[in-house]
Parts: C-alpha cells; structure tokens; sequence
C-alpha cells in the first residue's frame, strides 16, 4: 500500500512538474525602447514585434541605469538600497566577493529546487568566475554559456564577440562569435530539456560595445559607429527570433513564458516616435531606466496589446515564484510583487503597483502613471514631458497631492545597505 502511494505521489510530482510553464528571460545590454520598433523607434526589430503582437507590451517598466545594478536587483527581487549594489561595479575587473549565496538567494536556487531545469547564458559580472568556478551552480543554475567577463590580468578573457572566449559548463574556448555560441547553447538546452519546466536567464552580450561588425554584416563593414550600433541590434533581433522559432517549433510555446527588456538605456541615441532619444545609460532621468518589456505566456493572455501597468525589476522575482506555483520562503524578503493579475487582465487596483522605483548611488526617482520625483527635488508630469525639460503646470491642481504623494514614499526608503564590494568611486561599463 505504502509503495502505491508512493507511486501515485511520484507520478502526481512528475505531472505537476511537466504542467508548470517554461520561463525564458531575455535581457539585452546597452538598448533601450528607441531601438524598438514596436515602441515607436525607427530601426526595425520584426523579432521583436512579433513578440509584442503575441503578448502584452509594457509601456512604463523601470530597471536602474547601469548593468550590475539592475542584474543584482532582479536576481534578489531588491532594491539597490536594501542589497548595497548601488553603483556598477565589475567583479572579475576589480576584486571582491560580489554577489554572495550565503547572503542572498536568487529565483534559480529556488526554481531549481522546485525541479526547474536551469540555464544561463550571456553575462555575468557580479563575480568572478575563474576564481569562484562553481559560483554559477551555487546561484542556482545547472548549465551556463558565459562569458567570463574581463579578468585582470588576463588579456584573453577581453573578447567576447568575434574570435571570444566563452565558458561553458566550465570548459573556456575561444569561439568563432560569442553571441551566436549562446544562442546557439541556449536552443540546444531547450531541446534537451524540453520535457521538463526549465527556466533561461538570457542576459545577452549584445548590444554592449565594443561595436563591431556581426556574421550579417561583417562582409559589407559599417564605416561609423551609429552604424555598427544598428547592426547590433539588428543582430540581437536575430537571436531573439532564433531561440523563440526553436522554442515554437518544439510545440513549446503555449506553456512557455518569454520575457524581453534591456539591462538600462541605450548606449547609442536613437529614435522615438520620430523624434531624437537621448542616451540612456548612466543617466540620473527616465531615459536611464525606461526600458522595452515585452512578455509572451499564451497561457494567461492573448496578447496583442500594451499595458500601462508598471512594473520595476523587483517584481520580476516573485512573478516567477507566482508562475511555478512556489511560496515566498518567510525567511525571504522581496521589494517586489507578481505582476502575473497584470498579465491575467486584472482590473483590480490593489493587485497592481501604483508606483515604481529606481537608483543609482544616491540619487533615488519614483514615478507613478503621470509623474516623476527624485531625490534632488525634481518634479515633472511624464505624459506631457517625458525629457523632463519643463516644470509642472502652476495651473495643474491635482499635481501637489500627487507630489506629496511620491515625496512621502520616497523618504521611506531606508539608507544604502553596505556594498558587496571594495570602496569604489564613479562607474565604468
């Protein structure tokens, strides 16, 4: 008797197991909604859009504007503020333990314990991974195709697209082009693991610099670096419909969750709604943190339209929580929330964020829907100034309550935690 219901328990996990969806998190480097098209941007991403079309676009959703930050913060579901990783800092470059599993947990280790197959594939950074070899396993994920990052005093680890050197599962080789040996890795882990709940953690190489040419451009080189920046990311566009064509050719697709959106601003100016965008990435404005955020999950909504729900990369953690059926562990704290009733079409205020919240050093900026305010005083209405160039209209009576608002919770927010890292001053991608 005791062995049946063992039997019926194991074969009820395994059902459970197959039932949950897939999760594949896109996250490209250096880009910001002026490259999209969907979004309103002049270069086309038909890859991209596709995505949109078949999902829901986000059209105010914050990350901070600068790479470590926001990976350190969607990793631990926290603010900069209550993890201590306020600026950017480069592990494998400068020294120090970085990001510590025995002080934080990430949504891997979680997952993969809940039987989720787990895969990284892109950048790292926040440790240094010749020194701490097993440190990806110990963050939660089974497999990686990564590139190191640039390690001091070792010249070869500087490449990372043509002729680069990725790791993968421990082994380093110099490949032909690193992002297509991700992509490449990542298509082949979806396959292998295609009959069991798997989550992805993409954080591309691409569109970070140096800009060089790619294998679609490379025999016809662009002369200027605008031009290289395009090829960039029309390339990533190119991978991102690469791994989700795999994903639907498999039969995947209805019971996979895709998310794409960008690690900060973009790097390169670009476009948007046929006016100039200015460069994102560092800046203390909405343009530093103001990403793409497309989300894919046929099975909680059709799609094909753009939400203005907001949403920050804390929340990011416990939707993923939310989607594999997991509880928050109590020991674990999360500045975020499940944005999976925003997906589900909830109109229920109280199931969704008013406000979203963003930081770099010490300098900390809320929105809500309209307005925005940061810590040195500023205050703009960002539906009818999104380059915040002007102040708020005396003659506009609801804004006061709206800033006193914004004001309160922003005191709210506790000092900087200490850094995981080394006294460092100032920033450098």
């Amino acid at each position: 008797m005791i062995k049946k219901l063992l039997i019926c328990f194991g074969l009820a996990t395994a059902l459970h197991a197959i039932e949950r969806p897939n999760i594949i998190f896109i996250m490209v480097d250096d880009m910001g909604r002026d490259w999209v098209s969907c979004y309103g941007a002049n270069h086309p991403t038909p890859n991209i859009d596709r995505l949109a079309t078949q999902g829901v676009r986000y059209e105010t959703a914050w990350c901070t504007p600068i790479c470590t930050t926001t990976r350190v913060t969607l990793l631990t579901g926290l603010y900069p503020c209550h993890h201590g990783w306020v600026q950017h800092y480069d592990v494998p470059r400068w020294g120090g333990a970085g990001l510590r599993p025995d002080r934080f947990t990430t949504f891997a280790r979680l997952l993969r314990g809940q039987g989720y197959s787990t895969a990284i594939g892109g950048k790292w950074q926040i440790n240094h991974l010749g020194a701490q070899t097993d440190i990806l396993e110990q963050h939660g994920f089974d497999e990686h195709c990564v590139w190191p990052g640039v390690e001091a005093g070792k010249p070869e680890t500087e490449e990372r697209f043509w002729d680069g050197l990725i790791a993968t599962n421990g082994k380093r080789e110099k490949v032909t082009y690193g992002p297509d040996k991700i992509n490449n890795f990542l298509i082949d882990f979806v396959k292998r693991k295609r009959d069991r709940p798997f989550l992805i953690y993409y954080p591309m190489l691409l569109t970070h610099g140096p800009h060089t040419t790619t294998p679609l451009n490379k025999a016809n080189p662009p002369k200027e670096k605008p031009a290289l920046y395009a090829g960039n990311v029309t390339y990533m566009d190119h991978l991102v419909g690469k791994l989700v064509n795999a994903v639907d050719a498999l039969g995947l697709g209805k019971r996979t969750m895709i998310i794409f959106t960008g690690d900060n601003g973009s790097a390169s100016s670009g476009m948007l709604n046929g006016k100039p965008y200015p460069k994102g990435k560092g800046r203390e404005a909405d343009w530093g943190v103001h990403v793409p955020f497309v989300v894919r999950a046929p099975f909680l909504t059709q799609g094909g339209y753009s939400s203005r729900d907001l949403i920050d990369f804390t929340d990011l953690y416990p939707t993923f929580l939310d989607l594999a059926s997991i509880p928050i562990p109590k020991n674990l704290k999360l500045d975020g929330r499940s944005f999976l009733p925003s997906l589900r079409g909830s109109v229920d205020p109280f199931e969704k964020r008013s406000w979203i919240y963003s930081q770099l050093g010490n300098f900390r900026v809320i929105r809500d829907w309209h307005h925005l305010v940061d810590s040195k005083g500023a205050f703009h209405d960002m539906k009818k100034d999104p380059l915040q160039l002007e102040k708020v209209n005396p003659l506009d009576k609801i804004a006061p309550g709206r800033r006193q608002r914004l004001e309160m919770i922003l005191k709210r927010f506790p000092t900087n935690a200490p850094a995981p890292f080394p006294e460092f001053v100032g920033w450098i991608s």
